[in-house]
């Protein structure tokens, strides 16, 4: 009985780890499709300027993005 239990806890843990790395992934693909249009548009904001400081530098200029990061912007619901 007590290895069932710690079979059917080895699998959940496992499951959230895999939810969790999914997420992370989404963010940094979306960083990465951004790259260019954050150096190009918001050259003086970066992390100091708090969690989502860049993405609200990019969401103000969505005229000048490149359509992939425009969309990964429109995404993030700016």
């Amino acid at each position: 009985m007590l290895r069932h239990v710690a079979i059917v806890a080895s699998l959940v843990l496992l499951s959230i780890s895999t939810v969790a790395l999914a997420q992370n992934g989404d963010r940094s693909q979306n960083r990465g499709t951004c790259h260019d249009d954050a150096r190009r548009l918001c050259p003086g904001v970066g992390r100091s300027g708090g969690r989502g400081a860049v993405l609200d530098c990019l969401a103000g200029q969505k005229d000048k993005l490149s359509d992939e990061c425009g969309r990964s912007v429109e995404s993030r619901g700016k």
